[in-house]
């Protein structure tokens, strides 16, 4: 394969998993997927170049996440403020079980072992969702270089096993 093709295969990886970032039915697990077929020879690196894009991509999620944390904060009190003065409804057992989840994720993501346990779960298996989770770790202020490091191994590893799946596949095949 031609070195420019490899090269701009390499950009398009970064932007592939750049869009992915903020456009959720670009799924990355579907370049994932492909690299192996379209990059026999290079998926590996095509892959941790769209890694790449797409951490940058939560990243950016994250940082706007930790600036908007204050605005964030306001906001909640005046919510809790407001809800306290009106007469309670029922929410329902689903949504109220969810919004206790929810907190309970976010509480534990800035404590020294717990959080980068559910910041590489969620990285590496997708769950709790990686959308999710970077935002809640930028409002709860989670040391950056760590989600950083943290969310980059885990997505990495996931596609990288991903897209090897697929080879074992292949060669199943030949």
């Amino acid at each position: 394969m031609p070195d420019w093709l490899i090269a701009t295969g390499l950009i398009g990886a970064v932007l592939f998993g750049l869009l992915s970032a903020f456009f959720p039915p670009l799924n990355a697990e579907i370049y994932a997927l492909a690299a192996p077929v379209i990059f026999p020879d290079a998926w590996v690196l095509h892959v941790c170049a769209m890694t790449g894009g797409l951490v940058i991509g939560k990243m950016s999620h994250f940082v706007i996440a930790d600036k908007g944390a204050v605005a964030y904060s306001r906001r909640r009190e005046a919510k809790e403020a407001r809800e306290a003065a009106e007469p309670r409804r029922a929410a329902g057992p689903i949504r109220e079980q969810l919004t206790r989840w929810s907190k309970a994720m976010i509480d534990v993501l800035d404590r020294p072992r717990l959080g980068p346990l559910v910041m590489l779960a969620s990285s590496g298996v997708g769950f709790p969702p990686l959308a999710v989770v970077t935002v809640a770790a930028g409002i709860k202020r989670v040391n950056m270089a760590l989600f950083f490091v943290v969310t980059s191994i885990g997505c990495l590893a996931r596609f990288l096993v991903t897209a090897w799946l697929v080879t074992r596949g292949m060669s199943l095949g030949h």
